[in-house]
């Protein structure tokens, strides 16, 4: 059966907005959502931390963001801190990304230490529904990674299904739920706290130090962080011709209809 039969069998069975639903759904007007990335230079994001040295050094991305893209974080002593942050000011930066849209995150880096000391991610936001135990709902709320190791090799990799992190409040400065030995995944998370799948994501950060114990000198090469995220579905181009026509057509059907009923 061709398309234009397909379209007039509808339009005579169902009314109104149905008959254009089901197009959408006969020619598959809509794309299924997909997963889509975006890599971010380093040199680009907020450098801030207690004792730190940030040094721009060359990296892989200097071709596509500007010589020496990569950043080292330095500390005297792994008890220190430095991170960086990337957000909304760092270009290419997903602004309408969600916790519940982040589907992984990639950092390329270089770690040397002297001790058991590792780096992290960490992920800020605001929990509008004030349901964490935190100071207040504006309070900036930071899911700190917390696991024995997070580097192999060069790669640095949160995975929300496996990644296990805890819960702080940046603006007051404690943990929240009972403390910073509670972890859980980021999907663990939302699935304890629904709403927060909602929350815009405001950074990423990769940070280094804050250790229980002081093992020396480490340095933290940050080459490049890659961000995928869950995109919203569109409609397919080509298809958008096909809607029109039949939202044109069911106008017409309406207007039709109140001239007879006139």
């Amino acid at each position: 059966m061709g398309k234009s039969r397909v379209s007039g069998l509808i339009r005579q069975v169902l009314p109104g907005s149905a008959a254009v639903a089901a197009l959408v759904c006969a020619f598959g007007l809509v794309s299924p959502a997909h997963a889509g990335s975006v890599t971010l230079c380093p040199s680009q994001a907020g450098a801030a931390g207690n004792n730190a040295t940030f040094t721009n050094v060359v990296g892989p991305l200097d071709g596509t963001c500007g010589a020496n893209s990569a950043v080292q974080i330095s500390l005297g002593h792994s008890t220190d801190y430095g991170r960086l942050a990337f957000d909304s000011s760092t270009p290419g930066y997903p602004t309408s990304l969600t916790l519940g849209g982040l589907l992984g995150a990639s950092a390329n880096v270089s770690f040397t230490s002297g001790g058991t000391d590792q780096p992290f991610f960490m992920l800020a936001f605001t929990d509008s529904s004030d349901s964490l135990g935190q100071g207040s709902a504006t309070d900036q709320i930071l899911m700190i990674e917390f696991q024995p190791a997070t580097v192999s090799g060069v790669t640095m990799a949160l995975d929300p299904n496996a990644t296990l992190f805890n819960l702080f409040d940046n603006t007051t400065g404690v943990y929240l739920q009972t403390g910073q030995q509670d972890t859980k995944t980021v999907d663990g998370w939302l699935a304890d706290f629904a709403s927060l799948g909602g929350e815009s994501l405001q950074q990423i950060r990769t940070g280094l130090g804050l250790a229980g114990g002081d093992t020396g000198p480490e340095s933290l090469t940050v080459n490049s962080l890659t961000v995928t995220t869950a995109d919203v579905a569109a409609p397919e181009p080509a298809s958008l011709t096909l809607l029109g026509v039949a939202l044109a057509g069911l106008g017409y059907s309406r207007r039709r209809r109140a001239t007879r009923a006139a």
